[in-house]
């Protein structure tokens, strides 16, 4: 039987997916399904229970067509960035993983800055060194503890019986102290942070094998016994490795919930590389190349807000609003027939360059406070943000925008939106699932 299709697994924040696709990325079956692994925490805090999210990922790959899989000729993973999982000798999970959403570094209000000062590395919330930091400054690392790990580092190590989990440099870059131009750890700065060396892992190159498939592994995934597995991606490269097919002219735009804006540039110029003063990032991506982007906290959740208040302005008036998805397509079609807009600045969860900004409505007069021009305002504000945190430079010569995420495909104004923005094309990706589908080519080596 021929071996011509690639898996391809993204752990993401609320679901599992799997897909196999050919090594075009054309999706030939994909299955998702919500991990519900969260726990019970704090106020601030955000963790999940690795082994149910392992579980669910065994089950997820299991949903795929048992023929389907027999033909699987490599298997790529990919997951949520920045989180952590401490494990023991033998990869058991002897820590929650805590992920990128924990706001335990928020509690005191000196400790990043403390952490930047001892380090020069611009540390958020959520980010793995961070989180370990915090936990060795409370004396909270786990007995037992011998590494640090992903989830989808952590699934990799336990598909190859790993003596301990690996990562790639976009996994390994997204926790921070990390060195993009040697492609290594900074250890000095892992230490100056109070974290044991030891306990992070070995950094090898994206793409490439991280070992072979155990046979009890491979049952107990319904895989072939001895498939490639390749070291994991992160889930924000493994999704523009299935969106950008043409990595000189294309822009990618994703609106979920958050929103992402990037473009792939070789090794970058100095200028551009990670400052404390600047609102982008840039990643290692595969091919040893580079991802400049650019995140904002409320990319779809702005869009959300205006019809949730909506809905709450009626029922403070006494007056039964219509379905949530009939408000959506109400305020959608006054965007879109509206012939002014207003100032707005959708800032509502503030910035990780700049937590301290928030969202606004400006220029407004006493007529001007109309529902159709408040909605292409905040269209526009959301797809405007992401550009203007973007260096100008890489913009230049770009020819096409691809879009990708449910708020994009779903909001016909911000489609138009983001053509006005950006003064591009739009082309929406074909396929839902980007992450695991980018994790499936990197398996058919796409990189």
């Amino acid at each position: 039987m021929p071996s011509d299709l690639y898996l391809g697994i993204d752990i993401g924040t609320t679901k599992v997916a799997a897909v196999v696709a050919d090594g075009e990325g054309s999706v030939r079956a994909a299955v998702s399904q919500a991990h519900e692994a969260g726990l019970p925490a704090e106020e601030g805090r955000a963790e999940q229970d690795p082994d149910v999210l392992l579980n669910k990922t065994w089950a997820v790959v299991r949903e795929l067509p048992e023929a389907l899989r027999q033909r699987i000729g490599g298997v790529g993973v990919t997951g949520q960035m920045h989180g952590v999982v401490l494990v023991d000798v033998a990869n058991e999970p002897v820590s929650p993983l805590i992920t990128w959403q924990d706001g335990r570094c928020l509690e005191d209000a000196a400790f990043l800055d403390a952490l930047f000062e001892a380090t020069g590395h611009r540390l958020h919330t959520g980010y793995g060194v961070a989180t370990l930091a915090w936990l060795h400054r409370h004396q909270q690392l786990p007995a037992g503890a011998v590494a640090a790990s992903t989830i989808h580092d952590l699934l990799v190590a336990r598909l190859c019986r790993l003596p301990r989990p690996v990562a790639d440099p976009s996994g390994a870059a997204s926790w921070g102290c990390f060195d993009l131009s040697a492609s290594s750890w900074n250890e000095a700065a892992v230490a100056a942070c109070g974290v044991p060396v030891s306990l992070m892992p070995e950094v090898r190159s994206s793409g490439s094998v991280a070992g072979a498939i155990d046979p009890g592994m491979a049952s107990l995934a319904g895989l072939p016994a001895g498939l490639p597995v390749h070291v994991a991606l992160g889930d924000l490269q493994a999704a523009l490795l299935a969106t950008i097919r043409h990595p000189e002219t294309d822009i990618a735009l994703n609106l979920g919930t958050g929103g992402q804006a990037g473009v792939i540039i070789e090794a970058p110029p100095a200028p551009l590389l990670n400052r404390p003063d600047v609102p982008w990032v840039c990643w290692p991506y595969p091919g040893d190349r580079v991802a400049v982007v650019a995140a904002s906290l409320s990319g779809g959740a702005a869009w959300a807000w205006l019809v949730d208040s909506l809905d709450a302005w009626l029922r403070d008036l006494g007056v039964e609003p219509p379905p949530r998805e009939a408000l959506f397509e109400t305020v959608n079609a006054l965007g879109l027939a509206a012939s002014r807009e207003l100032n707005v600045r959708s800032h509502f969860l503030g910035e990780r360059h700049d937590p301290s900004l928030t969202g606004s409505i400006q220029g407004l007069t006493l007529s001007n406070f109309s529902l159709g021009p408040l909605a292409r305002g905040l269209a526009r504000s959301t797809v405007a943000n992401l550009r203007d945190m973007l260096p100008p430079e890489v913009l230049e010569n770009r020819t096409r925008l691809v879009g990708s995420g449910n708020a994009l495909r779903r909001v016909p104004l911000l489609q138009h939106m983001a053509e006005a923005v950006f003064g591009l094309p739009l082309t929406l990706a074909e396929d839902h699932e980007e992450a695991a589908t980018g994790a499936a080519l990197m398996a058919a080596g796409r990189v």
